[in-house]
């Protein structure tokens, strides 16, 4: 098995130079922060779960398991060697991250279970955190949905320019502040469409959002799909291995994030628009989940 090399910052970060088809399934990574953040955060989640489980928490915990399995594959198997390679990779586990980990954290709601499955001195630190972010002015401006929709829209266009990609596949550093920053402003946005009853906005507005975000990929995917040139040099020596030129793996990222994202977004739009519909018609706000995209609350709200 090859480990990848958390230290190589002027490397290829997913060394994609020297993989090939034939060795592709030797390639999984054991990148020892994002193996021990998983360990940790389940070991957690765990530990905070209640002995008495009710079906909504249920459901959020396979959530939970769920995103911890999405990031997994877009960052430790050979999926993340071959997106070294590949941008049309490199696009799916982007894709991963931000409209299957992402949204997937936010719908288990994951943060109380994680704050009492903490050691002590951990959750004696957090409570005045938390109590600080909350009141501040930067924590007030990251929840308004606007802020959000923002910050993850400009999130993808800025990394998928092309200086700031071709240094993303070139620098481990680089690389891993691209996914976090998905992984983050991906889990900003859905709180406000998805998230808990006190964090989401009206259902009809939650459409409006995912209209503008599914705007914005369509096009940034179109500009990718219909281009006539390469925008990204870093691959223009490892694409052909793959039995791929530079523009055409150019052209089948930007029909991944056509597609599969796009149904996406309808999908989700869809269900918040039903239940905007139902909300009007019972005289409530229900949001998303009347559309059952979030568990029918039981208890107090996590």
């Amino acid at each position: 098995m090859r480990l990848m090399d958390a230290g190589r910052g002027a490397t290829l970060a997913h060394d994609g130079s020297h993989l090939t088809p034939e060795t592709l399934w030797t390639a999984w990574s054991a990148d020892p922060v994002v193996v021990a953040g998983l360990l940790l955060a389940l070991w957690a989640y765990l530990r905070g779960r209640g002995r008495r489980a009710v079906d909504g928490e249920r459901w959020r915990a396979r959530c939970f398991g769920g995103a911890l399995v999405a990031i997994a594959v877009a960052l430790l198997s050979p999926l993340d060697a071959v997106s070294g390679a590949l941008a049309s990779a490199h696009m799916v586990q982007h894709l991963l991250l931000t409209l299957i980990a992402a949204p997937l954290l936010v719908l288990s709601a994951p943060g109380a279970r994680l704050v009492r499955g903490s050691p002590a001195a951990v959750r004696r630190a957090i409570g005045p955190l938390r109590r600080r972010l909350r009141l501040g002015r930067v924590a007030h401006a990251l929840r308004h949905p606007g802020t959000a929709w923002l910050l993850h829209v400009g999130t993808f266009w800025a990394w998928h320019a092309a200086v700031l990609y071709d240094a993303a596949v070139r620098n481990t550093a680089v690389h891993a502040l691209e996914h976090a920053t998905f992984l983050l402003t991906g889990v900003l946005f859905w709180r406000t469409v998805i998230g808990v009853r006190a964090a989401r906005v009206p259902a009809g507005l939650g459409v409006l959002l995912l209209f503008g975000l599914a705007m914005s990929s369509a096009l940034l995917s179109l500009l990718l799909t219909f281009g006539r040139s390469p925008w990204y040099t870093a691959y223009g020596e490892t694409t052909h291995v793959w039995g791929l030129a530079p523009l055409a793996d150019q052209q089948l990222a930007g029909a991944i994030m056509w597609v599969p994202a796009g149904l996406v977004h309808v999908v989700v739009a869809v269900g918040l628009l039903v239940a905007w519909i139902r909300g009007t018609e019972d005289g409530t706000d229900s949001a998303a989940a009347a559309a059952g995209l979030v568990p029918t609350r039981v208890g107090p709200e996590p």
